[in-house]
């Protein structure tokens, strides 16, 4: 057991060879040749904006070789980190050529001694607790068979169809019959890249990337804790052990798959980074303006809420930090604002040609409506009750760092970080901001705050960390150091043995072993024109509806078709067929109260062209009010269906020909 530990533990470690090929040298290099001061900037904070900036590029550079035709495929993943290798190495080697140039023993043992002496005791924590971060997030998916829940089998889907296509797409078939592709692609480019690279398929590449994003997501955290304290590094180690191991979120992501606003949650604190430095600089910097602004774009290309996420921050930090140092200062302020209207102009720019792609789509209609058709109160209300178990996102300890962060801040006059409850209060604004028709502010949910929380809770908890090592350092109190550090470790290795059973496959999981097995034998023996009909509920007030079970997937499984697509195709994109989002939902909601054994429920079935029907591992009980709607013992009661398939809990049965003549 030891030994296939250790070989999965240097698996663990091919993957994060892959992560710094794609997602973290592009970045890297960039902000080397475009950021002043870069090289003056620690490791980790370099780490964490190299990891942001890279993510949210890649978008920009699938959107914008898309405009002009170009779809380059697998030259994606390696043309941009091929590149960067190539100059990192010219790099390394002029700077080893410079330290070969102190041929005096003196000269050349004071350089070996002071790149040793950057080796410290906060580094040594601080690779331990990242080490950790992975260690326990790669450990929670070593037995899952496909990445979980609904969101899951979507991010998966586009992913695929980049894959195929080489690059965007526009139409989701042969997987599912809609003919515009409008929604956030971030995640799924990172996917198709990693998919590209290892070779992987695209389900075990989103189960893999996944978890990355989840690691990243406390990685960088660091360089802006590290900022909002004053340059105090181990307010970084304090964010990354919060977030990353002592915070529930985003850890429990991987039971959701709510991986796009995981992977905007990663860019989110290197954008705000790249926008503080122009904002406080006293010159204005084009260079740095530029990659704000395009990180700006990327992140909300990943993820359509992430623009709220930034705007209530800046919101929050001119206030909070902006008024009690500038007040006044006429210059100051309108400094600030040839900051921040240029990066918006750049970021609206590079989206430009994703917005007359969304234009006039279903999604433009949705962000819309917050202008046109208003939220009655009930509506904003019953998204705040969630409010009341705030304590299942941010557990009771950490609202006491966090309240006592805050204060202690204001003690402190530390208004930078007092500002984050600002931030918080901003966000949970935007809901009620629906009652006055805020374009977008329709589609903000509390639920996406709260499971964002872990951003403000960890890096206010990080900067008190940092405050408490920051006092230890300045009575020069070197044991006290030594203990600090332990402290961090234990509390990473506690964390660690919390998260370790985190994933709930037994309540999340859609995709399971036997419905694998099952989706073989379907591809080997199922013609390829089958159309199965597959466990589903209606979500949204009945608007939409959903897969229960693996019967979801047949298309991406076992290439055939199904009556459940893609919840982001059903809800934003435009149908091929006439009716047929309409027709996806009725026929859940015919089941709803009929069998389809029934001569209505097979007039239904042979109506809509069903050939099968398959009933997973699941059992169509996979999902947040799911109810089987049928049960496999009234199939085989039944006369006109034959059972062809069925292994544990896994049933496939067949539509007998003749039942769909005499219904007519």
């Amino acid at each position: 057991m030891l030994w296939e530990l250790l070989g999965e533990t240097f698996s663990w470690l091919g993957i994060l060879i892959v992560v710094f090929f794609l997602f973290v040298m592009p970045g890297w290099v960039l902000l080397a040749f475009m950021w002043s001061g870069w090289d003056d900037l620690g490791w980790a904070v370099k780490l964490g904006l190299a990891c942001g900036l890279s993510l949210a590029l890649y978008p920009l550079l699938f959107l914008w070789t898309d405009l002009f035709g170009l779809r380059l495929g697998l030259l994606y993943a390696w043309l941009p980190a091929l590149a960067a290798l190539a100059i990192l190495i010219i790099r390394s080697v002029q700077v080893a050529r410079r330290a070969s140039q102190a041929t005096d023993s003196g000269r050349a043992s004071t350089w070996v001694t002071h790149h040793a002496s950057r080796f410290t005791l906060h580094d040594l924590t601080l690779v331990i607790v990242i080490a950790l971060v992975f260690g326990v997030r790669f450990w929670a998916i070593r037995s899952l068979d496909a990445p979980m829940w609904g969101d899951s089998y979507q991010h998966t889907m586009i992913a695929q169809l980049i894959v195929d296509h080489g690059g965007l797409f526009d139409s989701w078939e042969p997987y599912a019959p809609y003919r515009t592709f409008t929604v956030q692609f971030g995640f799924s480019i990172a996917t198709a890249l990693f998919s590209w690279l290892t070779g992987l398929d695209s389900v075990r590449a989103t189960l893999w990337v996944g978890q990355i994003m989840n690691g990243l997501a406390a990685l960088t955290l660091y360089p802006l804790s590290v900022r909002l304290a004053g340059g105090n590094r181990w307010a970084g180690v304090g964010a990354i052990l919060i977030g990353g191991l002592l915070s529930p979120m985003p850890a429990m992501y991987v039971n959701w798959g709510r991986y796009a606003q995981l992977a905007g949650q990663v860019i989110l604190p290197v954008a705000l980074w790249l926008l503080l430095q122009p904002l406080e600089a006293k010159q204005f910097r084009g260079r740095q303006v530029l990659l704000a602004g395009a990180v700006l774009a990327g992140m909300s290309l990943t993820y359509y809420r992430m623009p709220f996420y930034y705007a209530t921050f800046v919101l929050a930090w001119l206030v909070g930090w902006g008024l009690p140092q500038w007040r006044r200062n006429v210059r100051r302020w309108l400094h600030s604002l040839m900051v921040l209207v240029p990066i918006g102009v750049i970021a609206l720019a590079l989206l430009l040609p994703w917005g007359l792609r969304v234009s006039g789509g279903q999604l433009s209609n949705a962000v819309k409506s917050g202008v046109t058709l208003g939220t009655p109160l009930e509506s904003v209300l019953a998204d705040y009750r969630i409010w009341s178990d705030v304590g299942h996102y941010v557990p009771g300890f950490l609202q006491i760092v966090f309240a006592a962060g805050l204060i202690w801040s204001i003690v402190r006059r530390r208004w930078a970080v007092a500002a984050m409850s600002l931030w918080i209060t901003g966000l949970v604004l935007v809901i009620a901001a629906r009652l006055i028709r805020l374009p977008g502010a329709n589609m903000m949910q509390s639920h996406a705050i709260l499971i964002a929380l872990y951003i403000p809770v960890s890096l206010v908890g990080g900067w008190l960390i940092g405050y408490i090592a920051e006092w230890i350092e300045r009575r020069a109190f070197t044991a006290g150091r030594v203990v600090l550090a332990i402290a961090i470790i234990g509390l990473a290795l506690w964390g660690s043995w919390n998260q370790r059973l985190i994933e709930q496959p037994q309540t999340f999981a859609i995709v399971n072993r036997p419905d694998l097995r099952a989706m073989s034998w379907i591809r080997a023996r199922i013609p390829t024109d089958a159309r199965f009909l597959v466990e589903g509920f209606r979500i949204y007030e009945g608007f939409s509806a959903v897969g229960a079970d693996a019967g979801w997937w047949i298309p991406l499984l076992a290439g055939r078709a199904n009556t459940m697509p893609p919840q982001y195709a059903l809800l934003n994109e435009t149908p091929s067929l006439p009716d047929y989002t309409r027709q996806v939902v009725d026929l859940v909601a015919h089941l709803e109260t009929t069998f389809p054994g029934s001569p209505d429920g097979i007039r239904l079935l042979c109506d809509q062209g069903i050939t099968h029907v398959y009933i997973g591992q699941g059992q169509g009980k996979i999902g947040a009010g799911a109810v089987q709607l049928f049960s496999p013992d009234k199939f085989t009661d039944s006369n006109t269906f034959d059972l062809v398939y069925h292994a544990d809990r896994v049933y496939i049965f067949a539509l007998n020909p003749q039942a769909c003549e005499a219904s007519r």
